[in-house]
């Protein structure tokens, strides 16, 4: 069975402060001698999203830098407590996965209304990350790292290759392990871009 970890995207969705909001707008309506239409506007950080190098760097690589196969296989689902603030290396376990997902406190809130206290990782998480050889990293957040903070969080992921995985959605989800697909839309050169992000539990 698949699980869909994705957030819906719609008009009155959370969208992370300063950014666009979505726009659906109808431009035909399917009948007798003619077929639906519908324009999307939507930032490249809506929802469920993949960060890029050029998200931190105009300079650096888009999307296409990661290869696909970063994007589907193991994955391991770490539950972090309610009352963890800040993600840090010792809230980073010792996984044999090449990819792992946050569950946090951020699961407990609507994914329609945007907290600026939301659970996120620091530097030290980042760099244990790194060490570990992961190739993808989620979140139940808009963002990885904490809003208003200066840090490195981001950039130490990407220039070590590791696909950021931002918005999932996650409440129903246990930890443990599960194979993940997540694959991003092909748009060469963006910073970031939605995803559709399903697990398959290994017990089904």
């Amino acid at each position: 069975m698949l699980i869909d970890i994705s957030r819906p995207i719609h008009s009155a969705m959370a969208i992370y402060p300063g950014n666009p909001g979505v726009e659906l707008l109808q431009i035909q309506k399917a009948g007798v001698e003619q077929s639906g239409l519908t324009a999307i506007s939507l930032g490249s950080h809506t929802g469920t999203h993949i960060d890029a190098l050029s998200h931190i760097n105009a300079s650096n690589s888009g999307i296409e830098s990661f290869s696909l196969d970063q994007y589907v296989g193991d994955c391991e689902v770490v539950e972090i407590p309610p009352d963890v603030a800040v993600i840090t290396s010792a809230h980073i376990p010792e996984t044999g996965s090449k990819r792992i997902i946050f569950k946090t406190a951020n699961s407990n809130f609507s994914v329609d209304e945007f907290r600026a206290d939301f659970t996120a990782l620091d530097e030290s998480a980042a760099e244990k990350i790194a060490q570990l050889g992961i190739v993808l990293v989620g979140l139940d957040a808009l963002s990885i790292k904490k809003k208003g903070i200066k840090d490195r969080v981001h950039e130490i992921l990407l220039t070590h290759n590791i696909v950021i995985v931002e918005g999932l959605y996650l409440p129903d989800i246990q930890p443990g392990p599960y194979q993940l697909m997540c694959l991003p839309l092909s748009i060469p050169g963006i910073d970031g871009v939605p995803a559709r992000a399903v697990l398959s539990s290994y017990e089904n």
